[in-house]
C-alpha cells in the first residue's frame, strides 16, 4: 500500500512537471512564433512601398533590385552560420534579443532614410538582426520538447512565416494604395517624413518589446549531445569546422533534406512575380493582388501546418523514423502542381484557387524541414546546422527562384507568356525535389537512427 502510494505520488509528481514544462514551452513558442511574425512583416514592407520609395528618393530600377535582394540577403545569409556558432555556445535569449532590437532599430531607421546608401544600409541591418531568429528558435524549441513532439512546435513557430507574410501583404497592398496621395507630414525630432517613411516607424518600433519578452522564459537545458568521433564530437561544445565535417560526412542524409526545402523555398520565390502576372493576365493592381496574396497567405498557411502536424503525429505513432521528412514530402506532393497550374489558368479566381492549394503544400514542407533537422543534427550542432540549412534554402530561392522566369520570359520574346516560364520553373523544380526526396527516404532514416545512437553514447 504504501509503496504504491508512494510510486503513484512519485509517478503524479513527475507528470505534473512534465506539464508545467510542456506549458512554459508552449510559452516559449508562442514568443517565438510572435518574432517570426514581425521578422516577416518587417521583410516583406519594402516591397510593398517601392513604388513611393522609387518616387521620392530618384531610384533607379538597378538601387531597386538591390534593395530587394542584396540589401536584405547579403548579412542574412553570411552571418547566419556565426549566428549559430555563438547559440551552440551562448545565451540563445540574449543573442535573439539583440537580434530582434537591431532589425526593429533598423526597421525605424529607413524612416530618416533621405537617399539610397542610407535606405541600403538600413535594410543590412536587418538582414543582419534577422539572421539570429532561426538558429536560436529552432535550438530553443528542440531543446525544451522531447524528439518526439517538437514537430508539432516547430511546425507553429515555422507558421509565423505565412502569417508574417500574410499580414504584410494584405495590409501592405491597401496601405501602398492609400498613402500614394498623402502630404508630407512633420514628425517631431525627426522632420518631415514622407507617408513611406512613417510606415517603417510605425511597423518598426513595436517589435522592440518582444525583445524585453525573450528573457521571460528559462534558457532550456541543452539536449542531444552526441558522441561521434569521425567528425570529433566528444559530447561538449563543437567547432564550426566540427559541425561542417558531420553534415558533409552525411550528405546524402542531409542533402535528401536540404533538396526539398529549397525546392519549397523556391517555388514560393514565384511569388515575387504575382503582382507583374496578375496584372498582365488579369489587370489587377498592387491593391487587390497584395489582399487576395494576404488572403492566401492567412489561410492556406495555417491549413497547411495544422495538416502537416496531423500527418506527423500518425507517423510518429506507428513508429516511422522519417515521420517529419514524409510530411515534407507530402506537402511538396500538393504544392508541385499548384504551383504549376496558376500561372496557366485562364481566369483570376481559378488561379487564386491554384495557388491556395500551393500555399498549403508549402505551409507543410516548410513547417517539416527545420523539424526534420532537429532528428539528425546533434545538440551540440544544432544552431550551426540550422544555419547551413537556411544558407542553403535562402540561397536557392533569392538566386535559383525569380531570375530563370525572367530569362524564360525574355527568351520567348512576349511579356504575356510570363505564365509560361513560371509553370516550367515550377514543374523542374518540383519534379526534381520529389524525385529527391522519395529516392532518400532510407538515407534519411538511417541518419535518424544513427544519431539517436550517438546521442545515447553521449549519455
Amino acid at each position: 500500500m504504501n509503496s504504491a502510494f508512494i510510486n503513484g505520488k512519485a509517478v503524479g509528481s513527475c507528470a505534473g512537471k512534465v506539464r508545467t514544462a510542456l506549458r512554459s514551452g508552449w510559452y516559449m513558442v508562442i514568443l517565438l512564433t510572435a518574432a517570426q511574425v514581425v521578422s516577416y512583416i518587417d521583410r516583406f514592407l519594402p516591397s510593398l512601398l517601392i513604388a513611393p520609395i522609387k518616387t521620392d528618393l530618384g531610384l533607379s530600377d538597378f538601387q531597386v533590385g538591390l534593395l530587394l535582394g542584396p540589401a536584405f540577403g547579403v548579412f542574412y545569409v553570411l552571418m547566419g552560420l556565426p549566428m549559430g556558432w555563438m547559440a551552440d555556445r551562448f545565451s540563445r535569449r540574449g543573442i535573439l534579443a539583440a537580434g530582434i532590437t537591431i532589425w526593429c532599430c533598423m526597421t525605424a531607421a529607413a524612416s530618416l532614410a533621405r537617399g539610397f546608401p542610407a535606405l541600403f544600409a538600413a535594410r543590412l541591418g536587418v538582414g543582419l538582426g534577422e539572421a539570429a531568429i532561426a538558429p536560436c528558435a529552432v535550438s530553443l524549441v528542440s531543446d525544451r520538447f522531447p524528439r518526439q513532439r517538437r514537430a508539432r512546435a516547430l511546425s507553429v513557430f515555422m507558421s509565423g512565416t505565412f502569417l508574417g507574410a500574410g499580414i504584410a501583404f494584405l495590409l501592405g497592398g491597401p496601405l501602398v494604395h492609400a498613402i500614394a496621395g498623402l502630404p508630407v507630414m512633420t514628425v517631431p525630432l525627426l522632420g518631415e517624413l514622407h507617408a513611406w517613411q512613417l510606415s517603417f516607424l510605425i511597423v518598426g518600433l513595436p517589435g522592440l518589446m518582444l525583445a524585453l519578452l525573450m528573457f521571460t522564459f528559462a534558457e532550456p537545458e541543452r539536449q542531444d549531445r552526441a558522441v561521434d568521433a569521425d567528425s570529433g564530437l566528444q559530447g561538449g561544445q563543437a567547432s564550426i569546422a566540427q559541425a561542417l565535417r558531420f553534415i558533409l560526412k552525411r550528405w546524402r542524409t542531409f542533402g535528401v533534406l536540404f533538396v526539398g526545402s529549397a525546392a519549397c523555398v523556391t517555388m514560393g520565390s514565384l511569388a515575387f512575380w504575382n503582382a507583374t502576372l496578375f496584372q498582365r493576365s488579369f489587370g489587377w493592381n498592387v491593391r487587390d493582388m497584395g489582399i487576395a496574396t494576404g488572403i492566401l497567405f492567412l489561410t492556406g498557411g495555417p491549413l497547411g501546418t495544422g495538416l502537416g502536424i496531423w500527418l506527423t503525429n500518425r507517423w510518429i505513432r506507428l513508429g516511422r523514423k522519417d515521420a517529419t521528412l514524409r510530411a515534407l514530402l507530402v506537402g511538396l506532393l500538393i504544392a508541385v502542381p499548384g504551383f504549376a497550374a496558376y500561372p496557366m489558368m485562364p481566369s483570376a479566381p481559378l488561379a487564386i484557387a491554384a495557388l491556395f492549394f500551393a500555399f498549403v503544400g508549402q505551409a507543410m514542407a516548410a513547417a517539416a524541414g527545420p523539424a526534420s533537422l532537429t532528428l539528425i543534427a546533434p545538440g551540440q550542432i544544432k544552431s550551426q546546422a540550422t544555419a547551413v540549412y537556411y544558407l542553403v534554402i535562402s540561397i536557392s530561392g533569392q538566386l535559383i527562384g525569380p531570375p530563370p522566369v525572367g530569362w524564360m520570359t525574355d527568351l520567348f520574346g512576349d511579356p504575356a507568356r510570363l505564365g509560361w516560364a513560371m509553370s516550367i520553373e515550377a514543374l523542374a523544380i518540383g519534379v526534381t525535389a520529389l524525385t529527391v526526396l522519395s529516392l532518400g527516404m532510407p538515407a534519411y532514416r538511417a541518419g535518424v537512427v544513427a544519431v539517436e545512437k550517438m546521442i545515447a553514447k553521449g549519455d
